[in-house]
């Protein structure tokens, strides 16, 4: 559905892409995550239609977006970050409007079920003015159906809202992919990510850091972690040795609970050795589940570093 190759965006002497490689394929729902400023919305905007790269080859539904004339050529659903709609129209008369435009027609009924599979059937006739941010978002994601694409692009489509209205559109999105609907949406809600998302894609600075199925991301792009409680406060000595023990990469904690981070291949065998010959009595030892903020910091610590 979406093919993206060396894509670069300059703006006059800033670089916001560089040289970024990304693929989704039909039906997957796709998390695209980075910090803001990373390019994120760059990238989204080139995906709909809205901006054209400086270099690279991007394919949108099989179209290349260097070539169309207008957006509605590569038909898609699009949400931006913060829809805007026209205050004094209805719900129902916001999708009359956009539903009708550009020569194309939209029966009423249509519009009726959209507003009702959103959960604004009770908002029909009500002024969009009126309306919260997450009622906002829900006629935005009736915008981009409107037509009945396959593909939809979300830029942030949870944002600012609370945990209700955040639940609210995860729901949708899953049920869209449900109906068969491909999804690539941005956010800077990781666990929203990791709720929903089959393949996730990292942004840094403008360059992609990772893109996997999610399951291998947790699987295989986290160094091993293990969180320790003690039953009495030890002193900085002893952290400093246990720091020191070949294969553990970071201590963090305090002296009654610890963090552990081990390299990939580390025996643990050798932090209970550890605890047996300091003497340690320890309450409880377990390796942390894996987790999409873990994979996402050590990404960001990574490139800190090499910048």
């Amino acid at each position: 559905m979406i093919t993206v190759k060396n894509l670069t965006k300059n703006f006059n002497s800033f670089s916001a892409l560089k040289g970024i490689n990304l693929r989704v394929k039909k039906g997957e729902i796709y998390g695209f995550i980075g910090q803001n400023g990373a390019g994120k919305t760059t990238t989204m905007n080139i995906l709909a239609g809205l901006s054209r790269p400086t270099k690279g080859s991007c394919l949108v539904n099989g179209k290349d977006v260097t070539k169309i004339k207008h957006p509605s050529e590569l038909h898609i659903g699009y949400l931006p970050e913060a829809p805007r709609f026209y205050p004094w129209l209805t719900a129902f008369e916001t999708l009359e409007y956009l539903g009708n435009s550009g020569g194309r027609r939209v029966a009423a009924a249509r519009i009726k079920e959209l507003l009702d599979w959103v959960g604004l059937s009770e908002a029909v006739r009500r002024r969009v003015g009126g309306f919260s941010r997450g009622m906002k978002q829900r006629l935005g994601i009736a915008a981009a159906l409107i037509h009945d694409p396959e593909l939809l692009i979300f830029d942030e489509p949870a944002s600012a809202l609370d945990p209700e209205g955040r639940n609210d559109v995860l729901n949708l999105i899953k049920k869209l992919k449900n109906m068969g609907k491909t999804i690539f949406f941005s956010s800077h809600i990781l666990s929203d990510v990791e709720r929903v998302c089959d393949t996730v894609g990292i942004i840094i600075a403008g360059k992609m850091a990772a893109e996997k199925p999610l399951p291998e991301m947790l699987k295989e792009d986290i160094l091993p972690s293990y969180d320790i409680t003690l039953q009495k406060p030890i002193d900085s000595g002893i952290l400093d040795k246990l720091s020191q023990i070949q294969g553990v990469s970071k201590v963090t904690g305090n002296e009654l609970n610890l963090s552990v981070m081990t390299d990939a291949f580390f025996d643990t065998s050798l932090l209970f050795k550890f605890f047996v010959d300091n003497k340690l009595a320890v309450n409880s030892f377990a390796r942390r589940q894996n987790r999409l903020e873990d994979v996402y910091l050590q990404e960001v610590n990574t490139n800190d570093k090499q910048s």
